[in-house]
């Protein structure tokens, strides 16, 4: 018995095209919560920054307090702005044999995870998702620790959906390996 060992070339032009895949975009609600989230953040670090300065030494408190809620305010604004912006870049696409996730504003990101490859999947919803009704949608593959892949921002019925139908592709591209 012989063993034949094939690595054949595969010409670029051949390849199926990304542009033909058809990418949904994720559930406007989850910008909202991505900005009330980051006000929640921004809240806490105003606290935060008026504490320091009002437990200090500081001779000109006044100016502990314009430049930090200076700085705090920049930092914010910027955030709003790249958490809007970036927002539109996030959307995903199931095809038969796997998942696509893309997001990245300034560094873009597209991440596809093979169906055989997922071990585990769940549904993730903190308090400010569950008031807007949606999901993320967390895949583990072999031999990772932590999620693969997270795709945020999917209404209740969709994400429960997809977790089904990753979790079914997985058993039947399972059992087509065994």
């Amino acid at each position: 018995m012989t063993n034949h060992f094939e690595n054949l070339s595969i010409d670029p032009n051949e390849l199926p095209s990304l542009e033909e895949v058809n990418f949904k975009p994720i559930d406007p609600n989850y910008l909202k919560v991505s900005l009330i989230s980051s006000a929640l953040f921004f809240v806490v670090l105003i606290g935060a920054a008026i504490a320091i300065i009002e437990l200090s030494d500081f001779e000109e408190k006044m100016n502990g307090y314009l430049i930090s809620m200076g700085a705090i305010l920049l930092f914010s604004v910027a955030n709003i702005i790249l958490t809007i912006l970036g927002f539109k870049k996030k959307k995903y696409a199931l095809r038969q044999r796997d998942i696509i996730y893309t997001k990245g504003l300034i560094w873009s990101v597209r991440t596809t995870v093979p169906f055989n490859r997922i071990q585990h999947a769940e549904l993730k919803q903190g308090p400010i998702e569950r008031l807007y009704k949606i999901n993320s949608l967390k895949l583990f593959t072999a031999g990772g620790q932590s999620s693969d892949l997270v795709i945020p921002g999917l209404p209740d019925n969709e994400a429960l959906s997809m977790k089904d139908f990753v979790l079914k592709k997985t058993e039947e591209d399972g059992a087509e390996q065994s």
